[in-house]
């Protein structure tokens, strides 16, 4: 099991990178470059062509990313997609799509719900607040 958490330990770093590459491109004014970025790092996430999961409920996303792994690791991998999901609205603010800035919030939000009912930790609380406060501060559609 060591070998497991490892590769998730190590994974999550290695996407945590990306993520800040991604804020980068997005800060940079790259929108497109970041959503290649954002899809590619969740596909490393996910171990799989977005094709596999991009449409799926987040319920379906939910169990995918945590099937087979120990709370600790779950709560890692859905933190890291709630993450990815925010740093998408947040580029799909900068291109001017509010609907789709706010699906991502949402999404992400239910990510985050699904996981604190799950798998509670105080570590889940932040971010969930911070979902709550994006979205009720965000630019009207």
């Amino acid at each position: 099991m060591s070998l497991q958490r490892d590769y998730i330990l190590r994974l999550v770093e290695q996407l945590r990178e990306f993520l800040a590459q991604i804020t980068r491109l997005r800060e940079g004014a790259r929108p497109d470059d970041a959503l290649i970025a954002i899809a590619h790092a969740q596909e490393q996430l996910f171990a799989r062509p977005i094709a596999q999961f991009g449409a799926l409920l987040p319920d379906a996303q939910f169990h995918m990313l945590i099937h087979g792994e120990r709370p600790e690791q779950a709560r890692a991998k859905i933190l890291l997609q709630a993450d990815l999901l925010a740093e998408t609205a947040r580029v799909y603010d900068a291109k001017d799509q509010l609907a789709l800035a706010q699906g991502a919030r949402h999404y992400a939000l239910e990510l985050l719900q699904l996981a604190a009912a799950q798998f509670p930790a105080p570590v889940l609380d932040a971010p969930i607040a911070a979902l709550h406060r994006e979205i009720a501060t965000a630019r009207p559609r």
